[in-house]
């Protein structure tokens, strides 16, 4: 109040000065300051996330490459999965390879960020004929499969098929109704072992050795890596001798047939077997024969845990083929982002082997 009172006195006593002072011109006024406008914001951009109808070329086997998936991909698959999922089916979840295959893909589709439902079949073609239909009922939009039993199967996944459903299969190539196909070669992974045996048998042993194959003549895509095998062997070194192909898929049979083979071919000293298991029981016969490890070769096919730990002690087993589940898996995931993208994609497309040595594993 009294700061009030004070201005009000100052103000009187201005005016009472003013009015004895000489009259000076009253300064023009200010120009007025410009105002700027009023920041306006600009409307949010939607970008529209489209698909079409994926574009699946028949003339070539594709390979790893061709599934490179890119950004805009990824955002078309998910729009066109919206909330539905991808169903994954192996031919069971109790071997190393088809859980690593599994798992890998269930582990790249959701690092897509896409929903996905996975079934243990337990290795029954029923359970797998079940999982198709509940998965094709739930709205699935792709499911990924390993067959066990293709004629059994062919019902079920036309159905899927035709109800618009992709079908991504692994381990074969026969049933990728709508969809494409995602496998190693059988030709592929028998001519690696054959090749790596032959080129041992060429820097190791002079060029000549006395070569047993481990063969499983009843399934023929395994007649297949037998045949490469033999192939590749003789390509790196002529000088060898096939001296027969015998029963081999697991150990029992790998035992007892190369038991047998050694009665007859007592010089036996380079083992090459169609897979790992096989490989296993012809060890212990060349071991319980005392070859010398140091001049006794096998190679086997499936890089499992127990020949990679083999292949890294040392001695007889000296390398393996790895068929790469998880590099499979991955190639599975890729492969339904492409479906659902609408990209262009090769119906069969292989997966690339490895040969596995100690060096490898140092």
């Amino acid at each position: 109040m009294k700061q009030a009172l004070l201005g009000v006195a100052l103000a009187a006593i201005m005016v009472s000065l003013g009015a004895c002072a000489p009259a000076t011109p009253s300064p023009a006024p200010a120009a007025p300051t410009a105002v700027p406008p009023a920041p306006t914001t600009a409307p949010a951009v939607t970008t529209q996330v489209s698909w079409g109808k994926p574009t699946i070329v028949t003339d070539r086997m594709g390979t790893a490459d061709d599934l490179a998936v890119t950004p805009g991909e990824i955002a078309a698959a998910k729009a066109h999965l919206g909330d539905s999922i991808v169903g994954i089916i192996p031919c069971t979840m109790g071997t190393e390879y088809h859980f690593t295959v599994a798992d890998s893909a269930r582990k790249a589709l959701e690092g897509f960020g896409m929903k996905v439902q996975l079934v243990d079949p337990e290795a029954k073609p029923e359970k797998q004929i079940s999982a198709i239909e509940n998965f094709t009922a739930a709205g699935a939009k792709a499911i990924i499969i390993c067959v066990l039993d293709p004629k059994v199967l062919q019902s079920a996944l036309k159905e899927a098929a035709d109800k618009g459903v992709f079908i991504v299969q692994f381990a074969g190539r026969e049933s990728a109704f709508n969809g494409i196909d995602i496998s190693i070669e059988d030709a592929d992974l028998g001519y690696a072992a054959g090749q790596y045996a032959g080129k041992l048998i060429k820097d190791e042993l002079g060029g000549k050795a006395n070569v047993a194959i481990l063969d499983y003549p009843d399934l023929p895509n395994v007649v297949i890596r037998a045949d490469n095998i033999q192939k590749a062997v003789l390509e790196q070194a002529p000088g060898a001798t096939i001296v027969g192909r015998f029963l081999g898929g697991v150990q029992e049979n790998g035992l007892k047939s190369m038991e047998t083979a050694l009665q007859a071919h007592p010089d036996i000293n380079v083992v090459v077997s169609i897979n790992d298991a096989g490989a296993y029981g012809a060890l212990q016969a060349l071991e319980a024969a005392k070859k010398d490890p140091q001049t006794t070769i096998i190679v086997g096919i499936d890089a499992e845990k127990k020949a990679l730990d083999l292949i890294k002690q040392g001695g007889m087993y000296r390398g393996t083929v790895d068929t790469q589940p998880a590099k499979t898996g991955e190639m599975v995931a890729q492969g339904v982002v492409k479906l659902l993208a609408g990209a262009t994609v090769p119906r069969d497309i292989k997966v690339p082997v490895k040969v596995v040595t100690k060096a490898d594993l140092q």
